[in-house]
């Protein structure tokens, strides 16, 4: 359990924010600080409610994966998008 930044883009928004994650946070959690800072706010709420997907490099990380798990440098980019919508 330790702080680590992320650099998090929610798709939609064309301004990414550094969020302090935790190296115990799941990417379903990873997606909800991400996309609170847009949704609602800047880009429409998506139809299905807030339920959203993480990319990292182009790649879908499964959800229930755990930042720590995934062995990135802090500040690492990840994208985040409606469950469901194309990728980035």
């Amino acid at each position: 359990m330790a702080l680590f930044p992320v650099t998090g883009r929610y798709i939609g928004d064309h301004i990414p924010h550094l969020v302090a994650a935790d190296t115990d946070d799941t990417m379903d959690e990873l997606a909800a600080m991400v996309a609170r800072h847009s949704v609602g706010k800047k880009v429409p709420v998506p139809p299905g409610g807030p339920v959203y997907d993480v990319y990292i490099g182009g790649r879908r990380i499964d959800p229930g994966v755990t930042l720590g798990a995934l062995g990135l440098s802090p500040m690492a980019w990840v994208d985040v998008v409606p469950r469901g919508a194309e990728a980035p």
